[in-house]
C-alpha cells in the first residue's frame, strides 16, 4: 500500500512524519475520513469544503488549493488500485519545536492515506449497537467541537469507559447535560414517526452523513428536528441510529440496559439505511 506523504508516494511501512510535527507534538492538525465507492469518494467537494473550514478556524493556511487535494485522493486510489475504499486526508500546521508558540511561516504537512475498506462488520447492521452516555462531557463552548481536530482524546477515553462497561459506543453529553454526538458519530433518534437529532449549537460535528440523512428524510416527507435532546428523551426513543460517513446508519438497539423499542434496528432506521446506500450508488 502506498501513502501520500508531501507530495511524494511511499510504501505505507516506510511512512514517516518528524517527531517536531505539531500535529505528533501536539494534535495541532485536522482531518477528514471518507468513503469510496467504486473508486469515487462519496461526496467529495462537501469534505474538502469542510477541512478547508477547519484549517481557517485553527489558522492554518491551506498548503494548496481544493482541487489539488481532490486530485491527489483519486490518484491514491488508482495508485493503490482502490474501489470501496477507507480515505484519511490530514493537514498538520508543520515541523516546529517545543512549545505552543509558532512562527507563521511553518509548511503545513499533508498526509493522505488510501486502504481496503468494506464497510463496518454485517452485525452491527442487522442487530444493532449498544450505547452507553458516559460521563465525558463535551464542550460546547470550544472551537474544536464543530471541527475533525487532531486532539482526539476526549472521544478515545469516552470510546474506552464505554467500552470497559460492556457497550459498543460512547454518547456524551455537553456541558449543559444535553444530548451531542457519539465517539464517532451524529446521532438521530425516532419518536412517534418523527427524526429527531441534536442541533449544531449543541457542540456537535456538523457530519457529512448527517446531512445526507436530513436531505433523505426531507425527500421522504419525514420530518426532521434539529434542537437540544436531553438523556431521558433519548433513552425513551423508539429507534436511534448513529451516521458517519464509514458506517453509513448505524442502529442502537440498546441505551445502557435497557432496549431501544423492540431491541432490533427500526423500520424507519432500515428505509434510511436503503436510501443511503441507494444514494452511494447512484453519485
Amino acid at each position: 500500500m502506498k501513502v501520500w506523504i508531501n507530495g511524494m508516494t511511499v510504501d505505507a511501512k516506510g511512512a514517516k512524519v518528524s517527531v517536531f510535527d505539531r500535529g505528533f507534538l501536539y494534535g495541532d492538525g485536522v482531518f477528514e475520513t471518507m468513503r469510496a465507492y467504486a473508486g469515487v469518494v462519496f461526496k467529495l467537494d462537501e469534505h474538502i469544503d469542510r477541512l478547508f473550514g477547519a484549517l481557517k478556524a485553527v489558522k492554518i493556511k491551506p498548503p494548496r488549493g481544493k482541487k489539488y487535494f481532490k486530485s491527489i485522493i483519486q490518484r491514491l486510489l488508482k495508485i493503490n488500485r482502490l474501489k470501496s475504499a477507507y480515505v484519511r486526508l490530514a493537514v498538520t500546521r508543520g515541523e516546529g519545536g517545543f512549545g505552543i508558540g509558532y512562527k507563521d511561516d511553518l509548511r503545513p504537512s499533508v498526509v493522505l492515506v488510501a486502504k481496503q475498506f468494506d464497510g463496518y462488520p454485517e452485525w452491527m447492521h442487522e442487530r444493532g449497537i449498544s450505547a452507553k452516555i458516559v460521563d465525558a462531557r463535551q464542550n460546547d463552548l470550544s472551537p474544536l467541537c464543530g471541527i475533525k481536530s487532531m486532539n482526539y482524546l476526549n472521544y478515545i477515553l469516552a470510546r474506552f469507559h464505554a467500552k470497559e462497561s460492556g457497550y459498543d459506543e460512547a454518547i456524551l453529553a455537553n456541558t449543559k447535560g444535553y444530548i451531542t454526538e457519539a465517539a464517532t458519530s451524529n446521532i438521530f433518534f425516532v419518536k412517534n414517526g418523527a427524526l429527531v437529532t441534536p442541533s449544531l449549537d449543541s457542540g456537535i460535528l456538523p457530519g457529512i452523513a448527517r446531512q445526507v440523512i436530513i436531505d433523505i428524510a426531507g425527500r421522504l416527507k419525514i420530518k426532521v428536528s434539529e434542537r437540544k435532546v436531553s438523556p431521558p428523551e433519548l433513552s425513551n426513543a423508539d429507534e436511534i441510529f448513529l451516521t458517519n460517513s464509514l458506517a453509513e446508519v448505524l442502529p442502537v438497539t440498546h441505551i445502557g440496559r435497557k432496549k431501544v423499542g423492540n431491541g432490533k434496528p427500526g423500520k424507519l432506521t432500515q428505509l434510511l439505511a436503503i436510501s443511503y446506500k441507494s444514494l452511494t450508488k447512484s453519485s
